[in-house]
């Protein structure tokens, strides 16, 4: 029983650690499809009130690449989420590509980070894809090693939310770690 209630209240001091200063961003999503140079809006859940004045102007915006090497593309703008405010409008410029994009609200200490999702831009369309060569058949001699399945190796890129730190940050693995150790001692 001293160890079940020890485990959680552990558990909800760590939830409320984690989750204290981002936001869960509700708008872009997976399949949202935004278009350059109209209004779109960044829906999000939560507050960062605790960040003090900063939290007036958090800064957004918008990435694009694997989540193990995010590029900054464009910065859209700034929203205030220290008190009701659930939503902010963004324009994305016409000098943005078609493609896939997220956008990282820059709450601190955690960033806040949004799912890809397609931006397209009318003036600017994404480039083909690359079709993959089918293998061909002859004779020769050679040595090596590989396969030649004619298919291009497949990418690495995120399908859920784009993560340069883990979603829940150093600092919840150092909690963590410490209630672990609690853990044991109980």
């Amino acid at each position: 029983m001293k160890s079940t209630t020890a485990l959680t209240i552990t558990v909800v001091a760590l939830a409320s650690f984690a989750t204290a200063d981002m936001l869960k961003i509700n708008n872009p999503t997976d399949g949202t499809v935004w278009t350059t140079g109209v209004f779109n809006f960044v829906g999000w859940e939560g507050n960062c009130a605790s960040m003090g004045n900063d939290a007036k102007t958090v800064k957004v915006d918008l990435v694009n690449g694997p989540s193990t090497a995010v590029r900054y593309v464009a910065t859209l703008g700034t929203l205030d989420c220290s008190g009701s405010n659930t939503r902010a409008d963004m324009t994305v410029p016409s000098s943005v590509a078609s493609g896939q994009y997220a956008i990282v609200v820059r709450t601190s200490p955690e960033q806040s980070y949004t799912n890809s999702f397609q931006i397209n831009n009318p003036s600017s369309p994404a480039p083909p894809a690359p079709v993959p060569v089918a293998p061909t058949s002859g004779s020769g001699s050679g040595s090596g090693s590989g396969s030649s399945s004619g298919q291009f190796p497949s990418s690495n890129t995120s399908s859920g939310a784009v993560a340069l730190k883990s979603v829940f940050g150093s600092g919840f693995m150092v909690a963590l770690a410490g209630a672990a150790m609690a853990f044991q001692l109980l």
